[in-house]
């Protein structure tokens, strides 16, 4: 008998490997080794440029091996019988799934050889590869188009809509509003590797915002005649230098610039009792594509999981994974708040959102403090809750954390820019500017000045595709300042659809105004709810409230004007049908002051101006 062993190590965000036994039933008795096959991240262990002739023989010689190497032991897969585990959790691996690792490596492999032959210097150099940074791009390219832009990206994929990844957004019975679902409820068959979904007019949707052939290889970059975007994929940069202006990535190698942006997003983190060595195979965090695919394949593994968090993203992800599975799946939702949304909305607000988790599976315990985790003989996991004073054991197979996020600022901050230790963000300027000059920062990780509330830093989608577009827009000298004021949503299936916009904060003074039960429709709520400060509007909570509502209400944040006549200003919202000529006026009325406002927000679909 031969036995072939294997290892294999995929790096990724979170390192995993698996470990082929392979075990030949024809022949006899005896060990073969196959040499080492790591799988290609886009960075180098040796630190140092050595010459790019040296560096592209080495790189071109190990690929022959590994290809050699893969091609023989997908014969001998295909050939005779063996057993993969994963070396995480020991769960034996089919071998549809080996030869998908396999593919992936592959690919992994093209991306690396792309990365070998880097620019010396490219004109804007974005680090990040989310939403802000793409969407930079596109506007520098609209104001700069023969611009070459390299994107620096830790992850695999090109950039993507983080959205669909937990929220499903279905409003029925309603004109005028554009509609999306998302990839747990209405994903394809093959989802977990395509990433695309049905939309509710039934075409395929992908959440990458372009296909791989829109971006151009970063060695191809510099001999390229016109403008273009590169992408740098499986890459850290881990220094900026401002005074000579260069960035220097995780291989050793260094890129200058003329015009830099910081769009580093951030991270989700894991609080104690969570952030354990032997629970490492039992918690995970939630925010990228990479967490999708992880979390499909535990999913469907799984009686019983549990989301813990404070956070919009938890009971987001609760309610997708709920619906999705359904009783095959036990979902449990613990939160340290007394309620969903408890951070940000009334409880006239988290009640509906409360029930439509409960009327689709999920067990909510609120007001949890976790106090321990162990790892127990049978493979699942106890973790022991705290709550009014009582302890209460919860036992699933696996853990998701969606707490708290921590945004990247450790590059600007080692380069001696000026970051808010507070709020956890790099300041900028109206003109997104740093305090270094020719760099700029967009996204979550921006602390740039709001006229009405100060220094903010917003973790919202919104906010990321306007600060992208604003910084593309300034960095290549069309300056604009910032005056946009970003709104987000939350989505639980048809029933609950919250948009709110300006200083959200539940421990605020709040005048909440909710239109009476309609009969045809008695599950559905419907809502204003107004945050105030000095007897003026800082904040707009809808719930179920469509149309033009948000703007009306960023134009009522921005007035700061002192309200007394609540009931009065909620007729400018689409709460109540209009009952007489005089309110149909003042709907009218409404309408043409948002002329202008609307005018903006079609000008922001396509640049800053």
């Amino acid at each position: 008998m031969i036995s072939l062993l294997r290892t294999i190590r995929q790096v990724s965000s979170k390192p995993r490997h698996l470990e082929i036994r392979y075990r030949s039933l024809r022949s006899g008795s005896g060990f073969r080794q196959i040499s080492s096959l790591s799988s290609f991240d886009g960075s180098s262990n040796s630190g140092k440029n050595t010459g790019s002739n040296t560096t592209s023989k080495r790189f071109l010689f190990y690929p022959g091996i590994v290809c050699l190497t893969s091609g023989v032991l997908l014969y001998y897969i295909n050939r005779d019988h063996f057993t993969a585990y994963a070396a995480d959790d020991d769960a034996p691996v089919k071998k549809s799934q080996l030869r998908e690792f396999l593919d992936e490596q592959a690919a992994l492999l093209k991306k690396k050889l792309a990365n070998m032959t880097l620019p010396e210097h490219v004109p804007y150099v974005i680090i990040g590869g989310g939403t802000a940074a793409y969407y930079a791009a596109l506007t520098i390219r609209a104001f700069d188009p023969n611009a070459k832009i390299l994107m620096i990206s830790d992850e695999r994929e090109t950039p993507y809509n983080r959205p669909p990844l937990s929220k499903g957004k279905i409003p029925i019975n309603l004109k005028n509003i554009s509609t999306f679902s998302e990839l747990w409820l209405y994903g394809t068959p093959t989802a977990y590797k395509t990433f695309d979904y049905m939309s509710i007019s039934g075409k395929k949707r992908d959440i990458r915002y372009e296909s791989d052939g829109f971006f151009l290889n970063p060695g191809a970059l510099e001999e390229f005649e016109h403008g273009a975007v590169s992408l740098l994929r499986n890459t850290r940069a881990i220094e900026l230098d401002p005074s000579s202006k260069e960035v220097i990535l995780d291989s050793g190698k260094k890129v200058k610039f003329d015009k830099c942006l910081i769009a580093t997003g951030g991270k989700p983190s894991i609080p104690y009792p969570f952030y354990t060595p032997h629970l490492r195979n039992k918690v995970m965090t939630y925010s990228t594509i990479a967490d999708y695919q992880k979390l499909c394949h535990i999913a469907r593994e799984s009686e019983s999981i549990l989301i813990f968090g404070d956070s919009i993203l938890a009971p987001e992800l609760a309610f997708s994974l709920s619906s999705k599975f359904e009783k095959k799946l036990k979902i449990v939702y613990a939160l340290a708040e007394d309620r969903p949304f408890g951070k940000i909305a009334p409880k006239s607000v988290s009640d509906p959102i409360e029930k439509v988790l409960l009327n689709s599976g999920v067990q909510i315990h609120p007001g949890s403090k976790p106090i321990s985790v162990d790892k127990l003989p049978n493979g699942k996991v106890s973790v022991i809750f705290e709550s009014d004073g009582k302890k209460k054991q919860i036992i699933v197979d696996y853990i998701i954390i969606a707490d708290k996020f921590e945004p990247s600022i450790k590059i600007a901050k080692d380069a001696g820019i000026s970051v808010d230790e507070k709020i956890g963000g790099i300041v900028a300027d109206s003109k997104l500017q740093t305090s270094v000059e020719d760099v700029f920062v967009a996204g979550d990780v921006a602390a740039y000045e709001d006229p009405l509330f100060g220094r903010v830093r917003m973790s919202r989608w919104e906010n990321a595709q306007i600060t992208g577009r604003l910084a593309g827009q300034n960095m290549t000298g069309n300056i604009k300042e910032f005056h946009h004021r970003p709104s987000f949503t939350s989505t639980f299936g048809h029933e609950v659809h919250v948009s709110a916009i300006g200083k959200v904060d539940s421990s605020l003074k709040t005048v909440s105004v909710f239109a009476p039960i309609d009969k045809n429709n008695p599950t559905e709520s419907r809502g204003v709810v107004f945050y105030v400060e000095a007897n003026k509007v800082v904040g707009v909570l809808l719930l179920n409230v469509f149309g033009v509502g948000i703007e009306m209400a960023r134009k009522i944040i921005s007035d700061a004007k002192e309200v007394t006549n609540f009931k009065d200003l909620v007729k400018l919202f689409d709460l109540y049908q209009p009952q007489n000529e005089e309110e149909e006026a003042e709907k009218n009325l409404a309408m043409e002051t948002l002329a202008e406002v609307d005018k903006v927000k079609s000008a922001v679909g396509t640049q800053i101006s």
